[in-house]
């Protein structure tokens, strides 16, 4: 075997053992899997070097040309699906829209005033880095939650935002380097409809082009597999079935330049919805579990393993201070600018106790740092002195608040939660009644 292909599989072994120390560990001193699992990484990365860096980033953004980060987001976001509930999505669909929609824009232009002013950045380069962590992520939020004793409608909700809210984000980020390089190929798509109807008109197209076209095709394939499963009853190779579908949607849409993820999200709410709950669906659904957790940890162990020595002692301090900015200055400021309309008393309104939550909650995650590598990319395609300039410190502090923001908020979110939501016991006719005013 090639010495350098024997490296990579001694790298990809240890993720993988090191992912299942990490259950037993975070029992051991009683917190959640996701801190230690990027501390682990961190350890056995820039402090041990025994993972390499190179590989790490490679493995997580450029593994298969899309990286491991993004399968592995495909993966959880399948199997979550499985248990959306509609009743809660319909229930707050305004909270969710006014948050993937005004939020992720509040969010973008406060931390890119922020990057600005503290890196001496032009606007447009900071509007570029807001944008980029503008998206939060279900990949921390899903675990963290199912470990948290709080109301469905109020998870329901944060995880419904952070489910739809990454094509407004990539969006954003195409507008971004509209103005900073209006002749990239990389938005030879989105710039044709701009200069069709205007950079409004065409954001809105844009966006509507990149959620309803992928969701519209996971839906027909969700109930496909569902009445062909009834003729031909696939038995536990719906477990294979399943997945190599849900792959071909991302690899097929990923080519066409449409974000695969409503895609995928549409064909595992229907599979889990609609499916008859046979012992064969629910063989599918351990499996996806299995996975889920799988990609959990090599995705969180991988962004602790990415960073060298020098980046910790260069940008840590700054690293930490733009997070501390991120989740209390423009978190809160995206909260409240989209949801203080919906601010009141009556059943579809946002109480004082839910709108601190929110505003609390929003971790940054792999979708993220994939976007990051972007700016010095297309810096390097075009020769944009700017892009080449600010993009590795682009990518290096939105590593930073990723991993910071992962951390912190795992910790202090099921804090927050007990000091806001838990009250005395409530039979159940009271509980349903109390959640209907969330």
């Amino acid at each position: 075997m090639d010495v350098t292909v024997a490296a990579q599989y001694y790298q990809i072994s240890l993720i993988l053992i090191l992912a299942a120390f990490a259950i037993p560990i975070s029992r051991k001193i009683a917190v959640a899997d996701i801190p230690i699992l990027i501390i682990l990484g961190i350890f056995f990365g820039p402090v041990l070097e025994i993972i390499n860096h190179v590989f790490a980033s490679s493995f997580l953004t450029q593994f298969g040309n899309v990286g491991v980060g993004l399968l592995g987001v495909m993966i959880i976001l399948y199997y979550e699906s499985h248990y959306m509930n509609f009743r809660v999505i319909r229930r707050h669909l305004l909270r969710i829209i006014s948050l993937d929609t005004l939020g992720v824009i509040i969010t973008a232009l406060v931390g890119g005033a922020l990057f600005s002013l503290i890196f001496g950045a032009p606007i447009s380069i900071g509007f570029l880095f807001g944008a980029i962590i503008s998206p939060t992520d279900p990949a921390t939020l899903i675990p963290l939650f199912k470990r948290t004793n709080i109301k469905e409608d109020i998870s329901g909700t944060l995880v419904g935002e952070s489910l739809f809210n990454d094509p407004i984000g990539i969006i954003l980020v195409s507008i971004a380097i509209l103005f900073i390089d209006p002749t990239s190929s990389y938005i030879s798509g989105f710039s044709g409809i701009v200069n069709s109807i205007g950079i409004v008109g065409g954001a809105i197209a844009y966006f509507i082009i990149q959620v309803s076209i992928p969701a519209f095709i996971g839906i027909i394939v969700g109930f496909s597999v569902i009445i062909l499963n009834r003729f031909l009853n696939f038995e536990n190779l719906i477990v294979g079935l399943l997945l190599g579908i849900v792959i071909l949607e991302f690899t097929a849409l990923e080519a066409t330049g449409l974000t695969p993820f409503p895609a995928i999200i549409a064909t595992g709410a229907i599979v889990g919805n609609f499916s008859d709950k046979s012992i064969f669906w629910n063989r599918e659904a351990n499996f996806q579990e299995n996975m889920s957790f799988l990609s959990q940890a090599i995705i969180f162990l991988t962004l602790g393993s990415m960073l060298t020595r020098a980046q910790l002692g260069t940008f840590a301090l700054v690293g930490i201070a733009m997070t501390i900015l991120i989740i209390f200055v423009a978190r809160p400021a995206a909260v409240l600018g989209s949801l203080l309309p919906l601010f009141g008393r009556n059943k579809r309104s946002v109480n004082l106790k839910t709108m601190t939550f929110f505003s609390m909650v929003g971790p940054r995650g792999v979708v993220s740092v994939v976007m990051a590598t972007v700016p010095y990319a297309v810096g390097l395609t075009s020769n944009n002195a700017q892009l080449i300039k600010y993009g590795p410190t682009i990518a290096v502090v939105v590593s930073f608040i990723v991993l910071f923001s992962i951390i912190l908020q795992t910790i202090y979110v099921p804090y927050l939660s007990r000091k806001l939501f838990v009250e005395p016991a409530l039979n159940n006719t009271e509980h349903q009644q109390q959640n209907s005013t969330q």
